[in-house]
């Protein structure tokens, strides 16, 4: 990156981000850099003062969330001026990793939030069969039936459910498709609000707690630098052409998204949603 003769300990701030090198280390090199920071400008959109901004760390930062407790805000870095304009930055260090890892009941309460209704009971059985783990709680004997048909047709597949403890693309499809196609029409029809709340939002309560761009900053090739408002209209008008569905492997496991995929995470407790970015998907917008 360039260098210029900015005195370093001026308009460098960081929070206290144990784990969060990267973002450190970028936004060390971006307060250096008046290209990038000019690029980053011209994919925010925003009319930017002339003055140069000061650069801050935000990683892992705690914010008030839409239910009133905590959560960790999206942005990584902020750029920002003294007349109070800012530019808030998601920092991806990889060009495919997770992008939001959330609750089955997290994630439906989010989205009925933002949606302002309930959302219908064939998607929450499909989200919750094909998640599964404690969330198959209030469709355990959907859980069952499928479970046994698949031990005796597809025992390849059953021995997978079983160790996941939730149903595939393919058993859903196959025992239950109403609650397949309400699933895949509710992801289609709602591309646009997730892919905000996997990219910006999360769970912020603040239009100020959430990221305006994604930067790339070891993208091998091509753009590093994009505006979520447009990442969220090519989801959109990718789903048109392409209509969100499972993947190919192991009986469908995934739903292939237009900027990533999702796909069922077992960390430390129980089955969640975890969406997935891919920048060489993103790159093509």
């Amino acid at each position: 990156m360039a260098t210029t003769g900015r005195n370093r300990s001026e308009g460098w701030t960081h929070a206290k981000v144990d784990g969060h090198v990267n973002e450190v280390e970028f936004g060390k090199e971006l307060f250096s850099d008046p290209v990038m920071i000019s690029e980053i400008i011209a994919v925010s959109g925003i009319n930017a003062p002339k003055e140069s901004p000061t650069v801050r760390v935000d990683g892992n930062k705690h914010v008030t969330s839409i239910f009133g407790d905590s959560t960790v805000s999206k942005v990584d870095l902020q750029l920002h001026w003294s007349s109070g304009e800012y530019i808030n930055i998601s920092l991806k260090k990889s060009d495919a990793g997770q992008v939001w890892l959330i609750s089955v009941p997290r994630f439906f309460s989010t989205v009925e939030h933002h949606l302002g209704r309930s959302l219908d009971s064939d998607v929450k059985s499909g989200i919750s069969l094909f998640i599964g783990g404690k969330n198959l709680s209030d469709c355990m004997s959907l859980y069952e039936a499928a479970l046994e048909a698949d031990t005796k047709n597809i025992p390849k597949i059953a021995n997978q459910e079983i160790h996941q403890k939730r149903l595939v693309a393919l058993s859903i499809k196959d025992h239950y498709p109403d609650i397949w196609n309400a699933t895949i029409d509710f992801f289609n029809s709602n591309i646009e609000l997730i892919t905000s709340l996997s990219f910006s939002m999360g769970l912020a309560k603040s239009k100020e707690d959430s990221a305006q761009v994604v930067v790339y900053n070891n993208a091998s090739a091509g753009a590093n630098v994009f505006n979520i408002h447009e990442i969220v209209a090519f989801a959109h008008e990718s789903v048109i052409v392409t209509p969100i569905d499972s993947g190919p492997m192991n009986g469908g496991s995934t739903l292939l998204l237009p900027t990533g995929f999702l796909q069922m995470h077992h960390p430390q407790g129980d089955n969640q949603l975890q969406f997935h970015h891919q920048y060489k998907k993103i790159s093509s917008l």
